[in-house]
């Protein structure tokens, strides 16, 4: 999500006090840019294979797909938009590309999508639970049109929501504006600008049912392999492909709780332009980034890299066709 405060006593350790352009010819601006340039073609060339393999093959079309597609095109906005489109050349440029205002818009969209991301983990962590604990309601609860619904619901009341706080905010002179000086944006701290958003307590409760559902999944995983043989053909399936989704989800939902911790807690340790920026955009930016490579590395399509990486539980699991059993990112008949 990115840094959300700063302090303007942050000059030691990279801010010196004479004047100085932060720009290309400053180490640490041109350290920062190189990093944002190869981390977010990374995550581009990722989230684009995502969004590519759901287009191209029909086999893929299924509803959790579509739950990966639309989180890897949000992915695909915020490294576009923000990383590459904005910070990287104004950390070159050391300057403002655009005006305030637009630059507000930019930043608070791409964070209020990274908010509907987030309610994404809830969405996967329930359709894991359903498809263990109640297989026979799994195409009607979490088939192609419900998830359709709940992605239309989430994503507009989100989209609407920024619309309307970004008016009123910047009606008011007040932005959010990405700081060369600190590598990192920042809202503006001046008294009628400050607002209680309650994002640490949203994310808190999210985090709870999440972790709920994660651990009634694992539960599950851990009888069935507790009394595999006690379980039919088609439930060991079911539940042997469910191991993958279980980790993949897992996987997921720890990039957020990485960027969190960055955002409100480490940021604090050290003040230093580089730590600035490592915590508040670097952090930020590898989260979408890693999020579709973890999305490319359960892909079936893709299973190269799975494979490679994941051999030791392969050779346990057995992976079924997606006409067969559903997986993470082929979901209509998990």
């Amino acid at each position: 999500m990115g840094s959300n405060q700063t302090d303007d006593s942050l000059n030691s350790g990279g801010m010196p006090d004479s004047p100085i352009v932060f720009n290309y010819e400053d180490p640490t601006s041109f350290i920062a840019s190189l990093l944002m340039i190869i981390n977010g073609l990374f995550g581009v060339v990722c989230n684009t294979l995502i969004i590519y393999i759901f287009l191209k093959e029909r086999k893929e079309r299924t509803a959790f797909n579509v739950i990966c597609m639309v989180r890897a095109f949000v992915n695909l906005y915020v490294l576009t938009t923000n990383h590459l489109g904005l910070f990287v050349p104004m950390t070159l440029t050391g300057k403002p590309i655009v005006s305030k205002t637009l630059e507000t818009w930019a930043i608070c969209m791409s964070n209020s999508l990274y908010m509907a991301n987030e309610y994404l983990t809830v969405v996967i962590a329930l359709n894991r639970f359903i498809s263990l604990f109640f297989p026979l309601y799994y195409a009607k609860l979490c088939g192609m049109k419900p998830t359709i619904v709940i992605l239309i619901v989430m994503y507009a009341y989100r989209i609407g929501a920024v619309t309307r706080e970004t008016i009123e905010y910047t009606a008011i002179d007040c932005y959010v504006l990405y700081y060369v000086e600190f590598l990192s944006w920042t809202p503006d701290f001046s008294p009628q600008c400050l607002s209680n958003s309650g994002i640490l307590l949203f994310m808190a409760v999210n985090f709870a049912i999440v972790s709920v559902f994660n651990v009634a999944t694992f539960l599950k995983i851990f009888k069935f392999y507790k009394n595999q043989k006690q379980e039919d053909r088609e439930s060991r399936k079911r539940i042997k492909k469910n191991v993958y989704l279980f980790i993949q989800t897992v996987m997921q939902d720890s990039l957020y709780l990485v960027d969190i911790s960055f955002t409100f807690y480490f940021f604090s340790f050290y003040e230093n332009r580089f730590w600035t920026f490592f915590c508040g955009t670097f952090v930020w930016q590898s989260l979408h980034s890693m999020d579709g490579f973890i999305m490319i590395m359960f892909n079936e399509r893709l299973s190269f890299l799975k494979k490679q990486l994941f051999q030791p539980l392969a050779s346990k699991v057995t992976f079924i066709r997606v006409s067969q059993a559903p997986s993470r990112t082929q979901s209509q008949a998990s």
